[in-house]
């Protein structure tokens, strides 16, 4: 009773988190929540979503307890930052991330997708199977990586793989736990953050450093060959002619390098398990690629061919959403379509329960791709699908991830099919992403498009 009265619904919440938000969402638009001692509101009407994360944008912050648990390693970059500060640095960074400026990031993005189909093809030759979880985060953040700090990387690339298990597990204990200390407190999770944190902390900064100097020095490349943090270096505040300073430099690189992988990584890992319960739906995409590409792997301007590839990853986007939950922090009274909000009250989104309301979604636990089809009614409401938020905050690397996970899967279903080694039951494990209840080994069968 007392662990009760203290922690509100946090008790039910922690206990079976996906169910819980699920069987909320369920009741209403807006549904009240106590979090310990802060009172919050799940949300689950898009024209209320839409409120918040649009219409009434300014009096919603990102200074909640789950952004300040990671903000220790993201620092204040756009994705956890707020009010002038977020607006300016977007307006820096976002033609970074225009079409044209993601599209000429594809060669790499081919060439590590097909360094993974090398692994896989070597696996394969030896009868082993594949753990597809641990290879779509190696080949994630590979892709991010060189995107971001192109040949300048080249001896520190396994120095940031070594630390990146780490930091991503200690972030995952710091986001969980109800208790947070600051990071000089010697607990058993800071004690193995600190030096992983420290190590990624000076790589970055290295490498920003060497960026500054050839920059300097006059080794400006020709815009097409540019990385994105010369890019990022270089974009100036299109209202104050201002640029980003490196501690700026270094929280956006921080967090496009977890955020841009770990994400991706994630939902890559849940389609395979997918398409292991859908082996019809791994021919017909093996059948499109035929079609687009005449069995080769598909590169960027092949993929508006390849519709069905695109829908399946946006159908395992709705049922597995990486960032499976978010909140914000009222700055101000609000009404939520007759809910009141009062100033420290939090807004909560689950765009797991979301995706699975049967009012908004047909057969909502049933996997159909073809609900992502062109001009399909489901898909209209932009605040009903929340993969990569929506407003103004949407995440702005969205058209990188799609572009990065259709050229990883096409690659990789051009040369294989794949099941499940163990088929018993996968199951959503929510943790900082949502994350597989266990690794996703795979049986790989070579069956290439083109002969060989």
């Amino acid at each position: 009773m007392l662990s009760r009265l203290i922690g509100g619904d946090l008790a039910d919440l922690a206990q079976d988190p996906l169910g819980e938000f699920c069987r909320r969402s369920s009741r209403g638009g807006v549904v009240p929540l106590q979090i310990a001692f802060t009172r919050g509101h799940l949300v689950s009407d898009p024209a209320v979503v839409r409120h918040v994360l649009l219409d009434n944008l300014a009096n919603y912050d990102k200074h909640t307890p789950a952004f300040d648990a990671v903000r220790i390693v993201l620092g204040n970059g756009m994705l956890t930052s707020g009010g002038a500060f977020w607006k300016r640095q977007r307006r820096i960074a976002q033609p970074a991330f225009h079409g044209e400026k993601v599209r000429h990031f594809a060669p790499i993005l081919s060439r590590m997708a097909a360094d993974c189909a090398a692994d896989w093809e070597a696996a394969t030759a030896a009868g082993a199977p594949v753990d597809a979880g641990t290879d779509m985060m190696r080949v994630t953040l590979r892709a991010v990586a060189e995107t971001l700090f192109g040949d300048d990387m080249a001896g520190d690339a396994n120095e940031i793989n070594r630390v990146f298990p780490t930091i991503l597990g200690c972030l995952a204990s710091r986001v969980s736990s109800p208790i947070r200390p600051p990071l000089w407190v010697p607990t058993a999770t800071n004690r193995r953050l600190r030096p992983a944190l420290s190590s990624l902390n000076a790589t970055v900064e290295r490498l920003i450093a060497t960026k500054r100097r050839r920059l300097a020095a006059g080794e400006q490349t020709e815009p097409k060959h540019r990385d994105l943090l010369t890019i990022l270096m270089l974009a100036r505040d299109e209202e104050t002619g201002e640029t980003m300073s490196d501690a700026q430099l270094r929280d956006e690189v921080m967090t496009l390098l977890i955020a841009g992988h770990e994400t991706t990584a994630n939902a890559l890992a849940w389609l395979w398990v997918l398409l292991d319960r859908h082996p019809d739906e791994q021919e017909r995409l093996r059948a499109e690629l035929v079609a687009a590409t005449g069995g080769r792997p598909p590169t960027v301007d092949d993929l508006p061919q390849l519709p069905r590839l695109k829908a399946v990853i946006q159908e395992t986007l709705r049922l597995y959403p990486p960032v499976w939950m978010f909140d914000r922090l009222a700055l101000g009274p609000d009404d939520l379509a007759g809910t009141p909000v009062a100033k420290g009250e939090l807004v909560i989104f689950c765009p797991y329960a979301l995706h699975r309301l049967p009012h908004l979604w047909s057969e909502p636990e049933t996997f159909r791709p073809e609900r992502f089809e062109a001009g399909r009614e489901e898909q209209k409401n932009k605040f009903a699908y929340l993969p990569f938020s929506a407003g103004p905050r949407i995440c702005l690397g969205a058209s990188f991830a799609m572009i990065e996970s259709q050229i990883i899967v096409g690659t990789l279903l051009s040369r294989f099919r794949v099941r499940l080694a163990d088929p018993r039951p996968i199951i959503a494990e929510p943790r900082v992403t949502l994350r597989t209840s266990r690794p996703v080994i795979l049986r790989l069968e070579r069956a290439p498009l083109l002969p060989t």
